[in-house]
């Protein structure tokens, strides 16, 4: 019975560290994420107003409406990285 037991509280002690060890690279590539996506979100509104400018026939409203979808988009990329900042020690 006691080897039985020592058995058991091996066994469970090799599992957990296995755990936390596979576990941990998930929060530090979401930190890691959410840093990228505040950076690099201001060029969302220069990808969309290039796009949307070459892909116009009336060069004007092309360049004003890139720029509202740029910025629609830099703010929904910036929000997503702050909260994944904010939670990343929450898988």
């Amino acid at each position: 019975m006691k080897r039985l037991m020592i058995l058991v509280l091996a066994l469970a002690f090799v599992v957990s560290i296995g755990v936390v060890a596979f576990a941990l690279p998930a929060p530090v590539e979401k930190l890691k994420g959410g840093f990228v996506g505040v950076i690099s979100s201001p060029l969302e509104i220069k990808d969309y107003t290039v796009s949307e400018f070459k892909d116009s026939h009336y060069n004007p409203l092309g360049l004003v409406g890139g720029f509202l979808k740029g910025t629609a988009y830099m703010v929904k990329k910036a929000v997503s990285g702050v909260l994944d900042i904010v939670t990343f020690p929450i898988k």
